[in-house]
Parts: structure tokens; C-alpha cells; sequence
């Protein structure tokens, strides 16, 4: 699956947490650490958005790929929308 350009970069030995970073070019690197729970906190907004130059595209091709999605929305010089795995957790996908 190629929803997101991750690499793999480090896997806990008791398999707590994995570490992400970003297929980039340059000396700088984004990175992103997982951590397994037991129970998520109850949020009442999307806790993380990755940015995407094109969230149409984006958007269309995640709901090819047959991904929950909600429609796209805007407002302040921001388009953006969410994205769902199947456990109904939810990410945010903006530009600006």
C-alpha cells in the first residue's frame, strides 16, 4: 500500500512503538513515531494532518482506492478533509 511515502526506520524491540520517516530529498527529514495504546482518548476533532499540494487529487485518488473520506471543505485559505482507517481513527489532509 502506498497511501502515505513512509519508510520504516525503527521497530521496538517489545513492539510498543515503530518509527515512520518520510521518502524526502535534502538534510531534512519529517518523521513520525507510532505508539501502541490500549485505549484511545476520546477527541472531538482530527488530532493530525498531513499537508498535500493537491487535496483534489489526493482526495480522488484516495476514494478510488476505496478509503473512507468526507467531502472536501474549506475556509480561511484552507482546503482540507479526513481520511479514516477501518477502526474509524481519523486523520486530517490540508493545504493552504
Amino acid at each position: 500500500m502506498n497511501t502515505f511515502p513512509f519508510k520504516i526506520v525503527y521497530r521496538s524491540s517489545d513492539g510498543q512503538y515503530v518509527g515512520f520517516r518520510f521518502k524526502e530529498q535534502g538534510d531534512t527529514k519529517t518523521a513520525l513515531t507510532l505508539y501502541k495504546v490500549d485505549i484511545m482518548p476520546e477527541r472531538n476533532h482530527i488530532a493530525f494532518n498531513f499537508y498535500s499540494d493537491d487535496v483534489d487529487g489526493y482526495h480522488k485518488y484516495l476514494s478510488e482506492q476505496n478509503y473512507m473520506v468526507s467531502d472536501i471543505h474549506g475556509g480561511d485559505g484552507m482546503r482540507f478533509f479526513d481520511l479514516y482507517d477501518p477502526d474509524g481513527n481519523g486523520l486530517g489532509i490540508v493545504t493552504f
